[in-house]
């Protein structure tokens, strides 16, 4: 029992989580109509080429350029990647519309609430890179978070190693595995690496859920959570809900703690 306090120890400090009930949480869920589902409608319309009911999405602003940018017969792979805001505004970025060399182009919409309806304001191309510049900016107005979809997070992720200086019994790496079955895998090493096999008191594991940007994870009766603060293709940044630790994670793969050993 002391070893498995230890990892767990060890774990939330790595993965910056902290305890807190479930019913908190779901209480501050967003409702049905989010940024991203208006941003998912358009795009439907304008595949389809229905012109007037994907105006109806929009504020009418000149600065909405998507339906000229993205044309019926290059939008059909083209989907909601990444979404973000707070209760005014709100920014969706689509998965790549082209990519030459390392110039990937996305579209990054924003959307603005009026009457408690979200409505798509503006919208360009732009590089990927920009992208990201312009959303840390908007992360800076302090009450903007993420809006996570649970199939962002599915497959496993890892943190470390640690560079120097190593301090003797401080771990050095973990990883994160989301199922799809709803479970996950928490595991955490020193700095002799990841061991072959992760057994016993090395693992921490349970139920998880998301609401929002936050994780929530049950072990032994307790749940625990952590807040996401920036999310990527392959980079997942999560802090405690106190901001006081945060840890990086990349993805390692897409296969689900549910698919392991069939």
């Amino acid at each position: 029992m002391p070893a498995f306090r230890n990892i767990l120890a060890v774990v939330f400090l790595l993965t910056a989580i902290s305890s807190i009930g479930f019913k908190r949480a779901e209480a501050e869920a967003p409702s049905a109509e989010t940024p991203s589902g208006v941003v998912a409608r358009w795009l439907q319309l304008h595949r389809m080429g229905d012109r007037q009911k994907a105006s109806a999405l929009t504020t009418g602003s000149r600065d909405h350029s998507a339906d000229v940018l993205l044309p019926s017969k290059r939008g059909t792979g083209v989907r909601v990647a990444r979404s973000l805001g707070n209760e005014r505004a709100a920014a969706v970025v689509t998965t790549k519309l082209d990519n030459v060399g390392d110039d990937e182009r996305v579209l990054l919409f924003w959307l603005v609430r009026r009457d408690g309806v979200w409505r798509i304001n503006k919208s360009d191309k732009e590089n990927r890179r920009v992208v990201d510049e312009r959303l840390r900016g908007f992360l800076e107005a302090g009450d903007v978070r993420w809006y996570v979809q649970r199939g962002q997070l599915l497959g496993r992720w890892e943190a470390g190693p640690c560079g120097p200086p190593i301090i003797s019994g401080v771990a050095c790496g973990s990883r994160l595995e989301f199922g799809d079955d709803n479970h996950y895998l928490l595991v955490a090493w020193g700095p002799g690496g990841p061991p072959d096999m992760f057994e016993g008191d090395d693992v921490m594991h349970g139920v998880w859920r998301l609401t929002t940007d936050r994780i929530l994870m049950s072990n032994q009766g307790q749940t625990h959570e952590c807040r996401v603060v920036w999310l990527a293709d392959n980079l997942l940044v999560i802090q405690s809900s106190d901001g006081g630790d945060r840890a990086t994670y990349e993805r390692c793969d897409t296969i689900s703690v549910s698919d392991e050993g069939k």
